[in-house]
């Protein structure tokens, strides 16, 4: 049973239908001189059936569901609503905050279910029902404070607050629910006054659809609540990828640069002996170039297996270990802090307590070995077809217009009393309902423990059409290989994993080699362990099989370790939005929803694994582990297409020495650059359809003796969303 509950909220926008506008919150943000002030109103909530057997008692739960909010988090304690979204401040505040509540609504006689954490994608996992006996005999009100106030963070260059409101409260011994219908948040800002001259960073233009999980994104927030900050003028320097590669792949990784260089995202790579071969040295490395004032560096990738370049292995998963470590060894394989500012070996000075680092810049892993095993490298043809599909990927990208409308969604029902208790079909319908509004045409490919599945996870009714496309694991094993055939944009994947591949449906290592397409298909291998690129030589994980084979993945996103499978559905939701804008909603209503800029892979993780914190209000362990644990394989600046190039025509001719170019349209973010053989002589963001460019100190004086008839430039576009063109236009 499914039966809502108001928390009679006051000030609710005019004609709120409750069957319309749902119960999620309605949220409002004001923003004066030295102050921001977040008015929260909350219709109510449902409470849906949750019976569960604990030592041998069977116990009529109940479990309690906002629509839009995540959850206040703790092991067998019981699960609440909690709503969580980031606050942008000035850098530079001191700040102050306040609450104020409604009068409080009583519920009585309700047994709330309790949270299961540790509940794991790990298809062997034997999950004992999280239920603490003792906390339940409690005469206290959980948790006693309905907000709670963490950071700042900086989010993808926004200096943030964290902030989480819990509308209800809950004693155990009592089994009574006492509730908020409206909340009001207060922050009071003072600048400090040490960092008067120090400029707000502000948001940079790169990555503008982080601000969908901010309550007040935007530029200039320091004039927005009244500090007075020098304005800043913003030179990039420096590249926006670092390749850090093994010698043995230097010829792959320098053709892998000379591509990003030619559509204009500019590239340097340095060989790991340069740096040294150590955990410690590489973070120094990759931290110190970060630093650097006005730096473009948002990318990193390492060129080379775990053992040719170090992976962090020192920090303890939540969760039970992978098949080849010891028993009860949780160490975790990690490239994350190669990613972030600080971590527990150089913590924040600002937070020397903390345990959750934010991502400074997207990092990224091709672990590939050389072609001979047990001697010395003598080839690289591994990195090369890598380097060979992502190329492939970006610059000649398919041309069959349906290819860019295919997605599937792959799941499992796995049920209990024919509730779809593990989330995974509510989520990826939810996610593929979205899909279809866009116009996609997207794939079930379902099935289920249980013959007669009847509920979702909160309580609504499957319909028909959904339990009509659950199918037997052969079937569902067949339709993965032939959609990856066929050719996706996107799999989405939600079910148990380990290293060998997905548990159901089934798609195992043995799988991948069935599939006889060229054509690319993104997978996002949300699971665990399918992404273990650390296993010990010769075995290979699922997706560095994957990320090898020709007409599979030029890149994925896939965990190390065992994850959690709460935190899974929603980390795959936030994926899917940062891509789409929309999928997960903004606040206040009627914000418009953003994806995130240029599409690119690395920020994609960056941004799901954001949205976390938001989600899991005190759970900062489980949090921490999924930021580890998750890792792009393969190339973090890849720009993934979601709808069919545009195509742009070119004119080039030399005009009195100058070189004129007009293009049929200057999308944002067109970039050209312009090469003389392997040399680029300019690169230039494009603000205008027609340019002109003196040829006087651009192309080199005297000219070279020419090899072929006559000497020619290469002009090369790039703009997000359409097809790479090149030009010749020669000059001698």
């Amino acid at each position: 049973m499914r039966e809502f509950k108001s928390l009679n909220p006051k000030n609710l926008p005019e004609g709120f239908d409750l069957e319309i506008h749902t119960e999620e919150p309605v949220v409002e943000i004001k923003e004066s001189r030295g102050s921001i002030k977040i008015t929260y109103a909350f219709p109510g909530f449902y409470l849906v059936d949750d019976e569960h057997e604990v030592a041998g008692e069977t116990m009529e739960l109940k479990q309690i569901y906002i629509q839009s909010t995540g959850f206040f988090t703790e092991s067998g304690k019981p699960l609440l609503p909690s709503f969580g979204r980031y606050v942008q401040i000035p850098h530079n505040s001191n700040f102050k905050v306040s609450v104020r509540k409604s009068k409080p609504v009583t519920f009585e006689n309700v047994l709330v279910s309790p949270a299961q954490t540790q509940m794991s994608d790990h298809q062997e996992q034997k999950h004992e029902f999280e239920y603490d006996k003792e906390f339940y005999g409690k005469d206290i009100l959980y948790p006693e404070e309905i907000f709670k106030v963490t950071g700042p963070f900086l989010v993808d260059q926004y200096t943030a607050l964290l902030i989480h409101v819990t509308p209800l409260q809950y004693n155990p011994v009592k089994k009574k629910i006492t509730g908020y219908g409206n909340i009001t948040i207060t922050i009071d800002l003072k600048e400090k006054a040490s960092d008067k001259t120090k400029p707000s960073t502000g948001s940079l233009p790169d990555n503008e659809g982080f601000g969908n999980l901010l309550l007040n994104p935007g530029q200039k927030i320091a004039e927005r609540v009244g500090t007075k900050i020098p304005p800043v003028v913003f030179r990039a320097t420096g590249p926006s990828l670092l390749i850090v590669y093994a010698k043995v792949f230097e010829k792959a990784a320098l053709r892998l640069a000379d591509w990003k260089n030619h559509r204009g995202l500019i590239t340097e790579t340095v060989c790991i002996d340069e740096i040294g071969n150590d955990v410690a040295r590489l973070k120094t490395y990759i931290r110190g170039r970060r630093r650097i004032l006005f730096t473009r560096l948002r990318y990193v990738l390492l060129f080379g297996d775990q053992d040719m370049i170090v992976t962090q292995g020192d920090f303890n998963s939540s969760f039970g270990a992978i098949g080849f470590l010891p028993p009860g060894d949780k160490h975790t394989a990690t490239d994350y802090y190669y990613s972030t500012q600080f971590d527990k070996d150089t913590p924040d000075p600002s937070r020397p307590n903390a345990k959750l680092f934010y991502p400074w810049l997207s990092i990224g892993r091709i672990p590939v070995r050389p072609d001979i095993e047990g001697a010395p490298p003598t080839g690289d043809s591994k990195a090369q077809a890598v380097v060979d599909q992502i190329i492939s990927y970006e610059k000649t990208p398919p041309a069959d217009p349906n290819y860019y409308n295919r997605m599937a969604f792959a799941a499992y029902f796995q049920g209990s009393g024919h509730k779809d208790t593990a989330g995974y079909l509510t989520t990826i319908e939810y996610l593929r309902s979205q899909m279809l509004a866009l116009g996609y045409d997207a794939e079930r490919i379902y099935v289920s423990n249980d013959p007669t599945p009847q509920l979702y996870q909160d309580g609504t009714v499957i319909p028909n059409e959904v339990k009509n496309a659950i199918v037997n694991d052969a079937t569902a094993t067949k339709m993965l290989i032939d959609a990856t055939t066929e050719g996706k944009l996107y799999i989405g994947h939600r079910d148990h994993g380990n290293w060998d591949g997905w548990y159901r449906p089934t798609f195992k290592k043995t799988d991948l080699n069935k599939v006889t397409g060229n054509m690319p298909t993104i997978f996002y291998s949300i699971n665990c362990e399918t992404g273990a690129f650390d296993y010990p030589e010769p075995t290979e994980c699922w997706a560095e099989e994957n990320l090898r084979m020709r007409g599979s993945a030029p890149s994925l996103i896939a965990a190390t370790r065992d994850s959690g499978t709460y935190r899974n559905n929603d980390l795959i939701k936030a994926i899917y939005d940062a891509i789409f804008g929309g999928v997960i909603p903004t606040f206040p209503g009627g914000n418009a929803s953003y994806p995130v800029k240029n599409n690119r892979l690395g920020d994609i993780l960056n941004y799901g694994k954001s949205y976390l914190p938001l989600v899991y209000s005190s759970d900062e362990d489980g949090v921490k582990d999924h930021f580890e644990i998750y890792h792009v394989i393969g190339d973090p600046s890849l720009e993934l297409w979601k709808e069919n190039p545009r195509v742009i025509t070119i004119r080039t001719r030399i005009i009195r020495r100058a070189l004129d170019i007009r293009l049929s349209t200057c999308p944002n973010g067109a970039i050209i650059t312009i090469w003389y053989g392997a040399k680029m002589l300019k690169r230039m963001e494009l603000t205008s359809n027609h340019i002109t460019i003196p040829l006087t100190g651009l192309v080199p004086i005297p000219l070279p003796r020419p090899v072929f008839p006559r000497l020619a430039l290469m002009i090369c576009f790039w703009a997000p969303g359409y097809r790479y063109v090149e030009v010749k236009v020669p000059i001698a």
